[in-house]
């Protein structure tokens, strides 16, 4: 009972009108607009898997790297569409988002927690972001807030766990940390009851905030719904999950987990944030298995979105707004991870069942989702003439071919490029020809990138409908690099070829000389 009093209380806070003070009748004007201003954003966001703490130096480090391109804030527009600003590099860049409710959230990935980097900002405000080893730092300069409210979660980095991994990103972490895979499940389980000390000493934190009047009443209950959200999250971690039900199964009430929840009927109110988004797919996953699919050296593991996409348009808990979010997001699922014939069958169930029309268009756009072309792979080459694949192998006959399958954004198949470059002078003599296929790239990158990795000189061309295309289902070419050999009569003899420079040169010449 307690939870749903902070959620209608929240609700109450974030979509009532506040009255000027000594003026009961007259409310002030919205602007309908907040305007963000960021200051020299970082072009890559760098961090060390191994490093435990912010503020070292990145330059020189030799450990392990993550690198985010495309970090940026994210918001929900007045339309309920999911948008990301990205801000330019290395200068100062500007948005002004149109608004029309009390509050709008922006989120940021941050590294160094599970949780996001959020900040709760006013219809009028203006905020400027710099950033401190990457991570923005908000500022407010139309009205006076204290920097502990606007940036909270920078605040409790520091406060409660010193600049160092939390223990809510450590239940997950330590995978990446701990040289001892086996110790992974026993760890996590560890760093979630740390996690749920952690829990309270932040609810008491945010008490103490809150009665001195550090932070406001609206701040409190929307960074208290956060970290509920959060915990929640850690609970359909599968070993936490199994830990959980072994808890039940004893009957020690002091064990037994609190279930958490939303009021669904305020889906409309509460859809701005983030965590309460992340509700609706925590709850929309239906406690489906995990498919695991292994690809010889490389897989992964997710859950049937087919199932997960009818089961949600059944689900009367929600609404048109939660449905055209969460559609949306299963059919993301779908285009990873299954057919082309799925694909454009549950492409025409979206079309049907959304109201989003923006969202809609923008998914087909972004994914290049044209059906009436799948039987075919269209590609086109720097100068954008067109041919398809069947052409390309047509126009080759008489040659090996060595087709590779790329992207300018895969560091693997980027570090690939030299060896490749090597290759091609090693076995000239042989009647080869080296073809490079951009799949899944952005135009722009993937012509830079063919300059910059010295391949200019062999035939290129990029992949237009990678997506929708039968053809990469048949080659079964499901991550890249990928690597194809003909013979001179257009027959593919190795769908599955090893890399240049990890045995490639073996193998064609195992296969010229046999020829």
């Amino acid at each position: 009972m307690k939870q749903i009093f902070y959620i209608s209380l929240l609700i109450l806070i974030l979509v009532s009108c506040k009255r000027e003070k000594g003026n009961s009748i007259t409310e002030k004007p919205k602007p309908n607009k907040i305007v963000l201003i960021s200051v020299n954003a970082p072009k890559e966001y760098v961090h060390l898997l191994k490093q435990d703490s912010i503020g070292k130096k990145l330059k020189d480090s030799v450990g392990p790297k993550s690198f985010w391109r495309n970090n940026g804030f994210t918001y929900l527009d007045y339309m309920n569409n999911v948008k990301t600003w990205q801000p330019k590099a290395n200068v100062s860049d500007t948005i002004t988002i149109e608004t029309f409710k009390d509050y709008l959230e922006l989120s940021t990935n941050n590294f160094f927690t599970s949780i996001a980097e959020t900040f709760l900002v006013k219809n009028g405000d203006t905020v400027v972001f710099n950033y401190e080893h990457n991570i923005p730092k908000g500022r407010i300069i139309n009205r006076e807030v204290s920097d502990v409210e606007l940036n909270y979660n920078s605040f409790r980095l520091k406060k409660l766990f010193n600049n160092k991994y939390t223990s809510h990103f450590l239940i997950f972490g330590n995978l990446f940390l701990n040289e001892n895979t086996k110790e992974y499940e026993q760890k996590s389980i560890e760093y979630y009851n740390q996690a749920k000390q952690d829990f309270v000493k932040e609810v008491a934190l945010l008490d103490s905030l809150k009665n001195n009047n550090v932070i406001s009443q609206t701040n409190y209950l929307y960074r208290l719904e956060a970290l509920n959200m959060l915990m929640e999250k850690h609970k359909k971690s599968k070993n936490i999950k199994k830990w959980i039900t072994q808890n039940k199964s004893l009957g020690d009430k002091e064990k037994i987990e609190q279930v958490y929840g939303f009021d669904l009927t305020k889906t409309d109110s509460l859809m701005k944030f983030s965590f309460f988004r992340d509700y609706l797919n925590y709850i929309s996953q239906y406690d489906l298995n995990l498919i695991n699919e292994n690809n010889g050296s490389s897989g992964g593991f997710y859950i049937d979105s087919r199932i997960r996409f009818d089961s949600i348009l059944k689900d009367k808990r929600f609404n048109q707004t939660a449905k055209n979010f969460l559609l949306f997001n299963a059919y993301n699922g779908i285009g990873e991870n299954f057919r082309v014939k799925d694909k454009e069958k549950y492409f025409k169930k979206l079309q049907k069942h959304t109201t989003n029309v923006y969202q809609l268009d923008k998914l087909k756009k972004d994914y290049k989702l044209d059906f009436s072309k799948s039987n075919e792979l269209v590609l086109t080459n720097q100068a954008n003439d067109t041919l398809t694949y069947s052409n390309l192998l047509e126009n080759n006959k008489g040659k090996w071919l060595f087709v590779d399958f790329w992207a300018s954004w895969c560091i693997p198949c980027r570090k690939t490029m030299p060896e490749s470059n090597k290759l091609k002078k090693e076995i000239k003599a042989g009647n080869i020809e080296f073809i490079y296929l951009g799949l899944n790239d952005k135009k722009e990158s993937w012509k830079k990138a063919i300059k910059m990795d010295s391949i200019s000189d062999s035939q290129n061309y990029f992949i237009e409908n990678g997506n929708v295309s039968k053809v990469i289902e048949d080659l079964a070419i499901k991550t890249i690099p990928h690597y194809l050999i003909y013979n001179p009569n257009g027959e593919l003899v190795n769908g599955f070829a090893k890399r240049p420079g990890q045995g490639a040169k073996e193998q064609l010449k195992k296969l010229i000389e046999e020829k």
